[in-house]
């Protein structure tokens, strides 16, 4: 089996073994190969037939108040002729390395199934709540501001990206948009497209939120489906409320997705009756691919000393242990060696400091997890932080 990143002339072939496997027309595939600036990797036979083929591509994400790289994987596909012959495993046993000399810190996926990518490193991370609102029901506060629809010469594309910015530094795990993630806005067309883009602004004229919804004929009704949806503080999801209260007369429910913050729940005043459902939502996995890098841009509590020793066989450079030495919330050091406090496999890692759980409550539950002295500065260490990511790939 032969390994390796895919050439220009071969962008064509990646993107037919996409379509054949998730049986997708070529001309719906996610990138054009003459602008395709992803990396594709992909197992050959030895006669040179492509069998298996994934795609990193770039993000910048937010991890504590640092821009981290972070490598995204999808297209994974193999041709159905070549399954079970290893061609994924092999690929990832090429790109991870590869990515950490290039200077990622982490990589992210959706996996379809979370056991095969944890043997890689990956780790379930961001949750989110689904929405299912009936809208019958829905009974939001009279008064407050107004909303608008994005159209062709009126894109409101600063409003958006204003409105993006207050989640991006926020959560751990969104993506930093750069103007080139917003032609989106620009392309704005909801009597052709049948997408509607609204924005809504506060008494004061402020804009406080702003979502994206079609139609969808479902089994439970005639239903207003979310593709985005972000807003400022509950006055601008009270104002989403409103925009959705509005259309009640000719759709059952409207569905979207939030951060899992439990306390949102507080921003519904009735649940009672089926005026709401919440459901909890898997948003993907995440893997640390340089330990040391992570330490050393992570958040802690206070100041202290920890010594954490990390199981990685793909990576050999974070297969070791990191004295992490922190001052008022930032690390002050992050060398190797030392007398280690707490053994854990990267995929533990790798959710933990991305901030899924307490480290009280991950010793109960995360495998992988081996305490060797007991420190409570590793309390300190990791603990559950705002997670969110809203892009797909």
């Amino acid at each position: 089996m032969i390994v390796r990143k895919t050439a220009l002339e071969e962008a064509r072939r990646v993107n037919e073994l996409f379509a054949i496997c998730f049986e997708m027309p070529y001309t719906n595939c996610p990138a054009d190969p003459e602008k395709d600036d992803a990396i594709h990797w992909a197992a050959f036979d030895e006669d040179g037939e492509m069998m298996s083929t994934f795609t990193v591509s770039d993000f910048t994400v937010q991890f504590d108040g640092s821009p981290c790289k972070m490598g995204g994987i999808g297209g994974v596909a193999t041709l159905p002729q070549y399954r079970r012959r290893g061609g994924i495993r092999a690929c990832f046993r090429e790109a991870l390395p590869d990515m950490y000399g290039s200077g990622y810190d982490f990589s992210y996926l959706y996996p379809f199934s979370t056991a095969y990518y944890r043997k890689f490193g990956y780790e379930n991370c961001v949750q989110k709540y689904g929405w299912a609102v009936d809208l019958s029901l829905l009974n939001p506060p009279k008064e407050g501001g107004s909303f608008r629809l994005a159209e062709k010469g009126c894109p409101m594309t600063a409003e958006i990206r204003a409105l993006d910015a207050i989640w991006e530094s926020h959560y751990n795990m969104m993506v930093l948009h750069g103007d080139e993630n917003y032609d989106w806005t620009r392309k704005c067309d909801p009597a052709v497209k049948q997408d509607f883009t609204y924005v809504c602004f506060d008494a004061a004229g402020k804009p406080n939120a702003y979502t994206t919804f079609r139609l969808a004929n479902e089994p439970d009704g005639r239903n207003l489906v979310c593709s985005r949806f972000c807003f400022a503080d509950k006055g601008g999801f009270d104002e989403l409320m409103r925009l959705y209260k509005s259309l009640s007369s000719d759709h059952r429910f409207v569905k979207f997705s939030t951060p899992a913050n439990p306390a949102m729940q507080y921003f519904m005043p009735e649940w009672s009756l089926g005026a709401v459902s919440w459901s909890v939502q898997s948003a993907g996995m995440v893997r640390a691919v340089n330990v040391k890098s992570v330490l050393e841009k992570a958040r802690y509590i206070g100041s202290g000393t920890v010594c954490v020793a990390v199981q990685d066989s793909q990576i050999p450079e974070n297969n070791d242990s990191f004295a992490v030495t922190f001052t008022d919330g930032r690390a002050a050091s992050v060398t190797r060696g030392g007398e280690v406090d707490v053994v854990m496999t990267v995929p533990t890692f790798s959710a933990l400091i991305a901030g899924v759980w307490d480290f009280a409550e991950a010793r109960g539950a995360l495998p992988g997890l081996e305490v060797k002295r007991e420190n409570p500065c590793l309390n300190q260490v990791f603990f559950r932080k705002p997670l969110m990511i809203a892009d797909y790939f």
